[in-house]
């Protein structure tokens, strides 16, 4: 489904421009689906400054989904020298509090130097359907393709084969 996918481009991203801290939120067992699931789904609208919100609504209409994974990537810059002292209980503690806590025109500043790319997300959505393709035509016949698959999507093949 689309937000699967979304999730998918969320975590490389996040593993391709912090590979620190995504390698920290692995080893915490802190998926990107425990936080950014509201923040994507509602393009910020549910817990963040509104200046923020309408700067990356405004933005949206121009740029797309591009300028809401910047976001993503502005805030997860923002909060990663906190996060990598964290633990698993204190990093989802820290991260329900974070939008309250943040400021919008700050935030975004930090995300508009970040170098995403279009070119980035395209590559993300193009694996992400390669591997749920192979998974759906694959699915229990092959186990051996599905374990190569990240958790990510493994976990939308084993429910899109029910």
């Amino acid at each position: 489904s689309g937000t699967h996918e979304m999730l998918y481009i969320a975590e490389k991203l996040m593993k391709q421009f912090f590979p620190k801290l995504s390698k920290h939120l692995q080893r915490e067992e802190v998926r990107a689906s425990m936080f950014v699931t509201q923040w994507l789904m509602t393009l910020y609208t549910s817990s963040f400054p509104l200046d923020m919100v309408s700067r990356v609504w405004d933005s949206f209409l121009v740029e797309g989904w591009k300028v809401v994974y910047r976001t993503m990537l502005g805030l997860m810059k923002h909060a990663e020298g906190t996060l990598l002292h964290l633990s698993f209980e204190h990093i989802l503690h820290y991260l329900s509090s974070f939008p309250g806590k943040v400021d919008g025109q700050t935030i975004m500043q930090e995300a508009l130097k970040i170098g995403l790319k279009t070119k980035h997300i395209q590559k993300h959505a193009n694996d992400w359907q390669r591997s749920v393709g192979s998974c759906s035509r694959e699915s229990s016949s092959s186990p051996k393709k599905v374990s190569r698959l990240d958790s990510a999507t493994l976990s939308t093949c084993s429910t899109s084969t029910r």
